[in-house]
Parts: C-alpha cells; structure tokens; sequence
C-alpha cells in the first residue's frame, strides 16, 4: 500500500510539460510552417536566382524601365496611402476616444467597420460609380457649376489612392483606439491647465505616448499596401501599375516565373526593411504592445 501511494504521488499534476510533450504539441504548427511558409519561401529564391540567368535574373529587373517604375510606382502610392490613413486615423481614432456623443462614436465605428464588412469587389464597384465619366461626384460638381464638363477621374493615380485609402483605413484606426485607450485623458487636462493649449497638450502629451501605436499602424498599413493587386488593376489600370500585377502579368501571360519571383522576393525585401525599421525605431517590446 505504502508503495502504491508512492507511485500515485509520483505521478501527480505537474504544472509545466515534458520537453517531448511540448513538442508534441507544437509539431501541428512546425509542420503547416514548414509546408505553406518555409517551402514556399525557399522554392521563391530558388526560382528567383536558379534558371535561365541565375544573379542575372535580378539584373534583368532592373534593367527594365517597366519593372523599375512598377517597383517605384508600388513603393510611392503605398507611401501616400499610409500617411493619409495614419494621419485620418490618428484623428478619427481620437474622436473615438474623446467623444461623448453615442451618435458620433456610432457614425465613426460605421465608417470604421463599413470597409471590412463589405467585399473587395463591391468597394471597388462603389467607387467605379463615384468616379466614372457621369458618376456621383462628376454629376454633382456639373449640376452646381464647379466644372464645365466631366472630369476623368478613373484610371488615375487619385483613384487608387482613394480606392485604397478607405480600404486600409480600419487596420489605422482600431490600433491607435487601443492606444488611445491606455492614455489617461486627465494628462490632457493637466496641461490645459497649466496654461497648455488643446493642440500643444496633444503635441506634447499625447503624441508621444501614442507615438509606439502611429509607427506600428504605420507599417501595418504600408505592408499591406505594397501587396494590393485588385484595386490598383481596376481602379488605376495603365496609369497606377502595382507589383502584384506585374507578378500576375509575368506569370499568366509572359511565362515567366523567374521574373515573378524576382519581383515577389523585392516586395519581401521592401516589407522587411519597413517592418526592421519599426521594430528599430519604436523597440520590439513597445511595438508588441502597441499592436495588442
């Protein structure tokens, strides 16, 4: 009996697991990384830098006047997305925070949360009808005589970016909300009345406390700009090439997948660069904590 008692504590809970049960239970997740992100990712740079040119292939990009402005063109558009998102955001996000008004925090949380309840394509259909030849906007400066005769509106750079704008605008808004949730708005208050005014409280008080949260939603929102295909293909056409649709391009109609990998391993670096220089900027502890 004695033993048998032995035996059971022995065998007792133990609050921490075995090294072969941890990995037992992480061994789902190695092996989906192993099959959809590290395979991928090596089977890119070997396509990338294996046949027909090997380093030329990378040459060979940049060596194309088409390639290097679709590159720049990508790299451009996403960056004035990203500061008008980040800086409409900062303000609406704050609104959200401030207001007592149940109206208002209802109008902005509509206006945040429209974008991700609707599909891609129906936000592109809706501003294909605000923006054609005889859309909403074009008909409405006619009829109170701002301009003579419609303007051409789609198939520019403006539409991508307005296209893209109020697409990317939630992934801006409710990580600066969550930011601004941790801000006590008595420091606000504090400095007004110190003499502060409403805009240097702001300045000096909450945008530093907030500037962790602004760097983290600004790489969020320029990463995943960089990567937009349909809105740019559609909206923009000629006019705005984005990478991924050159990618698409050299792959459907070009055949040429070493091209395409070049193209997507530039992207990576371009997203990688940004997101090191976040993490450099702000600390991977203050970033963590500004994206929740």
């Amino acid at each position: 009996m004695l033993g048998m008692r032995r035996r059971t504590r022995a065998r007792g809970w133990q609050s921490t697991f075995s090294g072969l049960t941890g990995l037992g239970l992480i061994a789902p997740f190695l092996i989906a990384a192993g099959v959809f992100i590290v395979y991928p990712f090596v089977e890119l740079l070997r396509t990338a830098f294996g046949e027909p040119d090997g380093l030329g292939n990378v040459t060979g990009f940049f060596e194309s006047p088409a390639a290097r402005r679709t590159l720049w063109t990508t790299c451009l558009t996403s960056l004035i997305v990203t500061v008008i998102v980040v800086a409409v955001g900062a303000v609406l996000a704050w609104s959200l925070r401030t207001t007592r008004s149940r109206l208002t925090r209802m109008a902005i949380g509509l206006s945040v949360f429209m974008p991700l309840w609707m599909g891609a394509v129906m936000k592109i259909y809706v501003f294909t009808v605000l923006l054609e030849r005889f859309g909403v906007v074009n008909r409405t400066l006619t009829s109170l005589g701002v301009i003579d005769e419609p303007m051409r509106l789609m198939r520019t750079q403006f539409a991508v970016v307005a296209g893209m704008t109020y697409q990317m605008l939630p992934y801006a808004v409710l990580p600066l909300y969550a930011v601004y949730v941790t801000i006590d708005l008595n420091l606000v208050l504090a400095a007004e009345s110190m003499g502060a005014s409403r805009a240097r409280a702001l300045r000096d008080v909450v945008a530093p406390l907030a500037l962790p949260g602004l760097l983290a939603s600004t790489v969020i929102v320029y990463v995943i700009c960089i990567g937009y295909y349909l809105t740019p293909v559609l909206l923009g056409g000629a006019t705005a090439p984005f990478t991924a649709s050159l990618i698409a391009d050299d792959i459907f109609n070009l055949f040429e997948p070493a091209q395409a990998a070049v193209s997507s391993v530039l992207l990576l670096i371009v997203a990688a660069v940004v997101i090191l220089g976040g993490l450099r900027l702000v600390g991977k502890e203050r970033m963590r904590r500004a994206l929740g």
